[in-house]
């Protein structure tokens, strides 16, 4: 699914929330991350107010988001009762819409002892249901398979018992092999605010000419932007004019670039380490292309968070959000050729285009709203390091009170004016973006 939401529900695709049946705790996920942005333009019947329903729903996404965090402070429980309490002061909205009759539901009182539990007993993921569920699959499911369904009971205790014995035996093993290390001090969980990016060794394609750098990747004005960044970086201290000025003196030696169709990152955990195995998020910027059954597949250019000015690990202050065209490499000669200092440059470079600075967020929903950077009627666009991209980042379009029929996943992105930046898309950004 590409970086916009509210046009594709993932693997509910096509269908009516209403005809979901046996929604998995992943489908509720998923249609957690997008139903704030779907709800922000809607019409109520009998002229309601829409602004009690954006509250409420806003309310509890943010319980649920804060529920899941990692670690808590006496700060982070007050977010939970506020977020818990605003949830109930416009509930009623549900009853007014006929929705429900009431709310004496079990679990949404369960949600008041949420703070004295997690004091308790630590925070929710130490106590919920995934870890029973995936035991179940590793110690019955799977132990069930490896019999011949007769008498399976002895036969599975058995079969669990050498998996064991040999998940010991290879620790052991490979605790030898490493040298006998004494232990490593276990450090509590962190929020995981740090990420590393992860570029393969070799560019997707070797040589991208120009011309198709502006027709395939829709870089218009790559020449111009990367001419102003070999100025920029050759001479910081030049006025807009002035560097305008030199410049449309430059004179690019090469006629192709290396392209990468995706960046990865990786989540650096408690004790500094980087876990190489699991990608935590991408960014995608491939042109359209053909699929193994010759069926065309659309575009995708994915929006990212840019520091642009100086940001810290959380919050949007020096960030701004832009959309990846195309991630390149120069060779050395032309490295050489254009930079002053070329030992001390980035490796990878991003041509992006921008929105608009953020302003502040909406006063029911909680989003920050964007919109295209627009200058004498074009896109304002840059090269920039890609070390300076911190996340990928999702849009949700401004849909109004009726969304457009033309607009699809890969094309809302050009045909939308104004967007709004999702924070639910997973819990990093929630994590981050505030």
């Amino acid at each position: 699914m590409g970086r916009v939401a509210g046009l594709r529900w993932g693997r509910v695709d096509k269908n009516d929330l209403s005809g979901l049946s046996r929604v998995s705790g992943t489908e509720h996920n998923r249609i957690c991350r997008f139903l704030l942005g779907i709800i922000i333009d809607i019409r109520l019947p009998g002229n309601l107010d829409s602004g009690r329903l954006i509250r409420a729903v806003r309310a509890i996404l943010d319980f649920l988001y804060l529920a899941q965090y990692p670690c808590h402070t006496d700060q982070t429980l007050a977010l939970l009762t506020e977020a818990l309490t605003r949830f109930h002061d416009n509930k009623s909205i549900f009853v007014d819409l006929g929705i429900r009759a009431n709310f004496n539901l079990p679990k949404l009182h369960f949600f008041r002892h949420y703070v004295h539990m997690i004091k308790l007993y630590g925070t929710t993921d130490n106590y919920n249901t995934e870890y029973t569920e995936r035991l179940h699959i590793d110690l019955a499911k799977d132990a069930y398979r490896a019999t011949n369904h007769k008498d399976e009971y002895t036969q599975m205790t058995l079969w669990l018992e050498r998996r064991e014995k040999m998940l010991w035996h290879n620790n052991f093993v490979q605790w030898r092999l490493a040298g006998d290390p004494p232990p490593q001090d276990r450090l509590p969980p962190d929020m995981d605010y740090r990420r590393s990016i992860k570029m393969t060794k070799h560019p997707t394609i070797r040589r991208v000419p120009l011309d198709s750098v502006v027709r395939d990747y829709g870089a218009t004005f790559f020449t111009e932007a990367l001419a102003r960044y070999v100025v920029r970086t050759n001479q910081p201290g030049l006025s807009p004019a002035q560097l305008e000025q030199e410049a449309s003196h430059v004179i690019l030696p090469f006629q192709t670039v290396a392209a990468f169709h995706r960046v990865k990152f990786h989540a650096i955990n408690a004790h500094g380490h980087r876990d190489s195995t699991v990608t935590v998020d991408s960014v995608h910027c491939q042109p359209p292309r053909k699929d193994k059954r010759r069926q065309i597949v659309p575009a995708r250019f994915d929006t990212v968070l840019v520091n642009e000015d100086g940001g810290g690990t959380t919050g949007v202050d020096g960030y701004r959000v832009a959309q990846v065209r195309i991630i390149f490499t120069l060779t050395s000669q032309a490295t050489a050729a254009l930079f002053r200092t070329p030992g001390i440059l980035p490796t990878h470079f991003a041509y992006v285009e921008w929105f608009t600075p953020f302003g502040q967020p909406e006063a029911n929903h909680g989003l920050y709203k964007i919109s295209r950077l627009i200058r004498n009627g074009e896109r304002l666009a840059s090269i920039i390091d890609i070390s300076d991209i911190r996340r990928s980042v999702h849009l949700i379009p401004k849909f109004g009170p009726v969304a457009p029929r033309e607009w699809t996943s890969s094309t809302v992105l050009e045909l939308c004016s104004t967007f709004f930046v999702n924070s639910f898309s997973d819990r990093h950004a929630y994590l981050t973006i505030i």
